[in-house]
């Protein structure tokens, strides 16, 4: 969970040039939502496993995000109503047998990249 935290909090970078910041702001907040979409529709353990590809997908897309965001500011905003949503979906899928190392397995690559580029 720890991992799941550090990983939603590198979410909350902003604040910077308007244009440039609030383009990377939507853009994260878009694939937030999309992420938490993707997640409430994984009823099943099966269904995990088979969500897995795409959810990795969506983790590399929001890591690329997060390390623009790093590279135009180094401030943090407060947190949004998608990763509040995307929060709550993650702990459903947590409860799950197998969900945490599931959830783990498709965070690994984006994570890795975030610690090495922040």
């Amino acid at each position: 969970m720890r991992r799941v935290i550090l990983f939603w909090t590198l979410i909350s970078l902003s604040s910077c040039g308007p244009v440039a910041m609030d383009d990377v702001r939507c853009e994260g907040e878009a694939q937030t939502r999309l992420l938490a979409k993707e997640l409430r529709s994984i009823e099943t353990q099966e269904d995990l496993q088979k969500a897995i590809p795409k959810l990795r997908k969506r983790y590399n897309k929001i890591a690329d995000l997060l390390i623009e965001a790093k590279h135009v500011s180094g401030e943090e905003m407060d947190g949004s109503e998608a990763s509040e949503e995307l929060f709550a979906e993650l702990a459903r899928i947590y409860e799950m047998p197998g969900g945490r190392e599931a959830i783990e397995l498709a965070q690994a690559q984006a994570l890795q990249r975030l610690q090495a580029e922040l």
